[in-house]
């Protein structure tokens, strides 16, 4: 424990040139202003997380449509149910693994572009649907390619952002989840009325549709309806919602085209001079700039030493060395923190609400599929006001503080709802005050994750790992989120079901894990540049190899930057800019130190 607090409060100041100029710039929205083409690039690239949002938040309500039980009945069944629902992460487990590979190959652009083509393959047999097989086969389809948006994205973001910008403008991947997430509650709460509310099979009886029994209680028996034509609400009230999502996604594909590569890729491509060029047009500088030529030379560092090092490791380990390097003591921990984080963000209980919040405010006594509908739309919209102060003031307050605040609150929120649901579940109908009680705690807990675990866990998992290591690390940890997404997912219906209120205390008690988790465990990482993050992630004495560190110092003293305390240290040291020189010769860059 006295190793970590070590490195937390080595973690403290920055050590980079770079770092230490960008802590005196704005933060936050005016930050961003002041940076309009890198926060439109975000901006535009986070369509690709507001489909991933949009998938989220559209079939929970559908499975509530009688439209939708008429054409599928023998989807009904909670366990079914919970297949459906988790066959897009499951996908996305597997889509968020693959693209580590695809990012380094093609680069984060173009495995964009992949994605787009991936999504629309799935989103196409979900629209098309005639049978249980065809929405399964789309739901894990459209989920390979939401797996690597997520990946990707938010690698990207990171990659492109300056480091005082770096939290906020990750944090727009999260803002866009939410986005996505309540325009598809929205949608299907509309298209719910398209030609009524009830499915009013043609030629069956009323009486036999809705049967007033224990099984269904006055709702649609779907396996009477089936193979009749609802005459009151329409196909298009699930069909349309699932089709929209192709909008954003092709506004994506075409739009990816305009923007710029990521400057890390294309250094660790040696296209020094595509890189410079990149940077330029990201921080709206001339190549000529100290501030330019330190970051691109902080950058060309840290590639040199992550080559030299995967060099080493393919020499004596093969071509698995590269992955195997990611379990070797110095990145173990950066893995672990990794992976700990989006576990514990998907046992908040965050995905267990946005998948099936019709169904839980109906377990609090509302069976108007109307109000339930209503009611998780007011979900999406609190997330999204709230998302926004992660956006604002991330890189002002720090990771750890936002973290462990909204673990607080969520526990807080569980806590509650148990205690009510404890009390009052079985006599819903006599205490409609406390089943609103129950409801606006879910909409507090949704507000918690939305400012806190939602963006944070994004944001920190794109910090921790070295440039050469970062696809592969990125991939890892984004699909442990999509393998326990996809076990809430599968799971809920049922813990719902068996455990009633135990499973708001079971993830009530996840998320004071949590907290506690990244009060001991994580260090702060704002104002950090990715290159120094290398160092941070294993900085003390005792847990960075010696010959790493004389590695580093010879790579800093033949470029030019060891004992670099400010950019403008740099003007005195070379003839002529590195940046300028690479630009116009594309040419890796050598110190060209004066004598």
């Amino acid at each position: 424990m006295v190793a970590v607090k070590k490195v937390i409060k080595s973690a403290d100041v920055s050590q980079s040139a770079v770092g230490r100029a960008n802590t005196e710039k704005q933060h936050g929205i005016l930050g961003m202003l002041q940076n309009p083409y890198v926060f439109m690039t975000c901006s535009f690239a986070s369509l690709g997380c507001m489909m991933y949002g949009y998938d989220q938040g559209v079939m929970g309500p559908i499975l509530v449509m009688e439209n939708f039980k008429a054409h599928f009945p023998s989807l009904t069944g909670s366990t079914i149910q919970g297949w459906l629902v988790s066959a897009l992460e499951l996908g996305a487990w597997a889509g968020a693994l693959l693209n580590g590979y695809l990012a380094d190959s093609i680069s984060r652009k173009y495995s964009m572009l992949v994605a787009v083509l991936v999504f629309t393959l799935g989103t196409g047999f979900q629209v098309g649907a005639q049978n249980p097989a065809m929405l399964f086969a789309g739901r894990v389809i459209g989920g390979i390619g939401i797996g690597m948006f997520s990946m990707v994205i938010p690698l990207y973001q990171a990659e492109i952002a300056p480091p005082q910008l770096r939290g906020s403008l990750v944090s727009l991947q999260q803002l866009s989840i939410t986005v996505g997430t309540t325009i598809a509650f929205w949608l299907d709460y509309g298209l719910h009325f398209a030609g009524g509310t009830r499915c009013d099979p043609a030629g069956v009886p009323h009486a036999m549709a809705y049967p007033n029994n224990t099984a269904y209680d006055g709702a649609l028996d779907p396996y009477v309806a089936h193979h009749h034509h609802c005459t009151g609400e329409k196909t298009i009230s699930w069909r349309v919602p699932l089709a929209i999502q192709l909008i954003p996604a092709w506004i994506l594909f075409f739009g990816m085209f305009f923007l710029p590569f990521s400057p890390r890729w294309l250094m660790m491509k040696h296209r020094d001079a595509d890189a410079i060029a990149s940077l330029c047009k990201l921080r709206r500088l001339d190549a000529s700039d100290p501030f330019l030529n330190a970051e691109y030379l902080e950058i060309k560092a840290a590639v040199t030493f992550d080559e030299e090092t995967d060099r080493e490791l393919r020499e004596s380990g093969g071509r698995l060395a590269p992955w195997k390097s990611l379990f070797v003591p110095n990145m173990i921990k950066r893995l672990g923190i990794g992976c700990w984080i989006m576990i514990f963000q998907q046992f908040t209980g965050i995905n267990a609400v946005l998948y099936y919040a019709p169904q839980i405010f109906a377990g609090f006594g509302f069976t108007s599929v109307t109000t339930t509908l209503l009611a998780t739309g007011v979900t999406g919209i609190l997330q999204i006001i709230f998302t926004l102060p992660a956006v604002f003031f991330l890189d002002k307050f720090g990771r750890k503080q936002f973290l462990m605040l909204g673990a607080a609150g969520m526990c807080i929120c569980h806590v509650i709802v148990a205690s009510i649901d404890g009390v009052y579940e079985s006599d819903w109908k006599g205490h409609k005050a406390q089943g609103w009680v129950s409801i606006v705690f879910i909409w507090l807990f949704a507000v918690n994750f939305a400012y806190s675990w939602g963006p944070v866990a994004w944001v920190l998992t794109q910090e921790i790992f070295p440039n050469s290591m970062r696809s592969r690390g990125v991939s890892i940890v984004a699909s442990t989120n999509w393998m326990f997404n996809f076990v809430i997912g599968l799971t809920t219906r049922d813990m719902l079901k068996s455990m009633k209120y135990g499973t708001y205390i079971f993830f009530a008690a996840f998320c004071g894990m949590g907290g506690l988790f990244v009060w001991l465990l994580v260090p702060e990482t704002k104002n950090k540049t990715l290159e120094e993050l290398d160092v941070y992630f294993g900085a003390d004495e005792g847990s960075i190899a010696v010959a790493d560190r004389a590695r580093m110092q010879r790579i800093n003293e033949s470029l030019g930057l060891a004992g670099v305390e400010h950019p403008e240290d740099l003007v005195e040291r070379f003839d002529e800019k590195p940046a300028a020189k690479a630009l116009h010769a594309d040419t890796p860059v050598a110190a060209d130190l004066e004598s």
